[in-house]
């Protein structure tokens, strides 16, 4: 098999060329932090930005990946070109995704035009590591209309897609009782759409009528989030699930505030990186073998005081 150049994925990323694509998101994937990935990244910036980033959250098992495929297939066939990035929780061991159904879904996805990857989340406490933002980027620079990023789940540690998508959807569905519970006091403020699944299912009406009593006690801004009702088995409710996550996409075009956040995000995460990268040498240096560890044990020096003294050293 031939091995593409930086040149000829650079190229084949602007072109729209899957194969480049993947070879990209391979790349940043294996080593984010690689000159080879970082001079990707730099050369396709420029013509980033133009792509919806839609993130769904919400429970495991309320049915996101049923959704997120009847939401492409529709896009799709609306005259968009749609990929999907999904995140899915990193084996502790090999720190790969653990894929699960994922395979089975890039087939059905790809009879429609869509591209689907799965990406791990690396363990990173946001749910989000340092290659899903620049897959996302890849994704973008190729000539995605929507990128749909699908998280390993719901609760604190997924609120890190409100600062990569522009609309950020929350799945949920009836009978979740303690589980909606549970998770208003984190989830709930980072929706811009909220759908009921499986509307279909004894107390799915119940369940909307309990976000939104939620959302009505919550602290109103310009954008009134919406809560809509699907069935992913009959598609009812889905042309007005699109309806709503493009009104948010207008919106958000006209309000810089979410545009200011994201790259904020992002270039404090990178600034840490940067710093984490440029002293983790010298710190390795100063600690050298198990001599300078020996020392500060016999010597009872706490690692508070321990650390100060070596930052000082070195900056």
């Amino acid at each position: 098999m031939k091995v593409l150049k930086i040149e000829e994925i650079v190229r084949g990323i602007l072109d729209g060329d899957r194969r480049a694509v993947s070879r990209g998101i391979s790349v940043i994937e294996n080593d984010y932090d690689s000159t080879v990935a970082r001079r990707i990244i730099k050369e396709i910036f420029p013509s980033t930005g133009r792509a919806h980033i839609v993130g769904i959250t919400g429970p495991p098992g309320i049915g996101k990946s049923t959704m997120i495929g009847n939401l492409s297939a529709m896009l799709s066939k609306k005259g968009f070109r749609v990929s999907v990035v999904a995140v899915d929780a990193s084996s502790p061991f090999s720190g790969g995704s653990l894929l699960g159904n994922r395979i089975r879904m890039q087939e059905s996805l790809s009879k429609y035009g869509v591209y689907m990857r799965s990406l791990a989340n690396r363990g990173m406490n946001g749910g989000l590591s340092r290659s899903v933002w620049d897959a996302v980027k890849i994704l973008d620079a190729s000539g995605s209309d929507y990128i749909i990023v699908e998280t390993v789940g719901a609760g604190q540690a997924d609120l890190d897609i409100v600062n990569l998508a522009e609309t950020v959807i929350v799945v949920l569905g009836p009978g979740l009782g303690d589980e909606i519970q549970a998770i208003k006091a984190g989830i709930m403020e980072i929706g811009h759409v909220f759908v009921i699944n499986k509307m279909d299912r004894q107390g799915a009406f119940i369940a909307m009528k309990d976000i939104e009593e939620t959302l009505a006690m919550s602290p109103s801004g310009e954008w009134k989030p919406p809560v809509v009702g699907v069935n992913s088995l009959t598609g009812e409710g889905y042309e007005t699930f699109i309806e709503k996550i493009q009104e948010h996409g207008n919106f958000v075009k006209n309000h810089s505030g979410s545009i200011l956040r994201k790259f904020r995000t992002e270039l404090q995460m990178t600034i840490i990186q940067e710093l984490r990268r440029k002293f983790e040498s010298d710190i390795s240096l100063f600690l050298g073998d198990n001599a300078v560890i020996e020392r500060l044990i016999r010597e009872k020096v706490d690692p508070y005081s321990a650390a100060e003294k070596l930052v000082k050293k070195i900056t």
